[in-house]
C-alpha cells in the first residue's frame, strides 16, 4: 500500500511540471510560430526558441521587442508568470527601430 500513495505523488508531480508549461504564439515578422514556454522562466527564453524556431537569428535576441496586441511592449528579463502572459496568447516580435542597421 505504500506505492500506492508514492505513485500518486510522482503523478502530482508530472502535473505539476506541466502545469508550468504554456503554449505561445510568436507573430514573428508577420509568420506565427508556436512555441511552448515555462511561466518561471525569463520571457527571453521563449523569444529565442520564437526566433530559432521562425529561422531568425540574424540578429541577435536583444535587438527584437515584444508587444501584445495593445502594443505593450514586455521586458524580456522577467518571468512570464509575472508579466501577465497566458497560455494560447498571441505575442507580437519584431525588430526594434534602428537594430536592422
Amino acid at each position: 500500500m505504500t506505492k500506492t500513495p508514492k505513485a500518486a505523488s510522482e503523478t502530482a508531480g508530472k502535473a505539476t511540471g506541466s502545469k508550468n508549461k504554456i503554449s505561445l504564439t510568436f507573430v514573428v515578422n508577420g509568420e506565427p510560430v508556436s512555441v511552448e514556454a515555462n511561466v518561471n522562466a525569463p520571457l527571453q527564453t521563449a523569444i529565442a526558441k520564437a526566433l530559432e524556431v521562425s529561422g531568425n537569428v540574424g540578429q541577435p535576441a536583444e535587438n527584437w521587442e515584444l508587444k501584445n496586441e495593445d502594443g505593450t511592449v514586455f521586458d524580456p528579463s522577467k518571468k512570464i508568470e509575472d508579466l501577465g502572459i497566458t497560455g494560447g496568447q498571441t505575442l507580437f516580435l519584431s525588430l526594434k527601430a534602428g537594430a536592422a542597421g
